[in-house]
């Protein structure tokens, strides 16, 4: 079958999310990217503020998603990080920081709830599963952290039917126009 489910490259899924939220939130965040606790372990610098925090923490089976292509069907569930400094303040409110922080965690989740695809991907829509608050994250205590909690459905592995031949053409044409003595009637069918 031409038109065979590929397997999700795991590390184009990670640079297509970065890439699609960061083209979509560049006025809210000044860091977005995946992994930060592994990479850096210093504190966020108040110029990274307001940041995006990503990550994969887990995979989870996806039965109901097994197509007979021998690929393992997983959701991949992400986890991002709205984190704001919780000391910002807006002349003397002192809740400014609060109500930034959540109206960034449910603009980002409206944006992924609307926009179920990551389609570079191809990947099936993704679920909004969660925003909550994330006061237990380890190093970011001085911090004011919400979390938005989505999953992607995916497949691993190459389909064993993947093949290098052709989706064929459909053509249609109206009778009585139809026959190879009227092919130049026929007209294409668009996908």
């Amino acid at each position: 079958m031409a038109d065979a489910i590929e397997g999700t490259d795991i590390v184009a899924m990670h640079d297509n999310i970065v890439k699609k939220l960061s083209d979509q939130f560049k006025n809210d965040f000044k860091l977005i990217e995946f992994y930060r606790s592994e990479n850096e372990r210093s504190p966020l610098k108040k110029e990274e503020l307001p940041a995006l925090l990503l990550e994969v923490p887990d995979f989870e089976l996806n039965l109901e998603g097994d197509a007979g292509t021998e690929q393992l069907p997983m959701f991949a569930r992400i986890e991002a990080r709205v984190v704001i400094d919780a000391m910002e303040k807006e002349q003397d409110n002192p809740t400014f920081a609060k109500l930034k922080v959540r109206t960034l965690a449910l603009k980002l989740a409206q944006y992924l709830f609307k926009n179920k695809h990551f389609h570079e991907l191809k990947t099936g829509p993704l679920t909004l599963l969660d925003v909550t608050e994330d006061a237990f994250y380890p190093g970011l205590d001085r911090y004011d952290v919400w979390r938005v909690d989505f999953s992607i459905p995916i497949h691993i592995g190459e389909s064993i039917w993947k093949s290098e031949g052709v989706t064929p053409t459909a053509w249609f044409s109206w009778s009585p126009e139809i026959g190879s003595a009227h092919s130049s009637a026929y007209q294409e069918i668009l996908p």
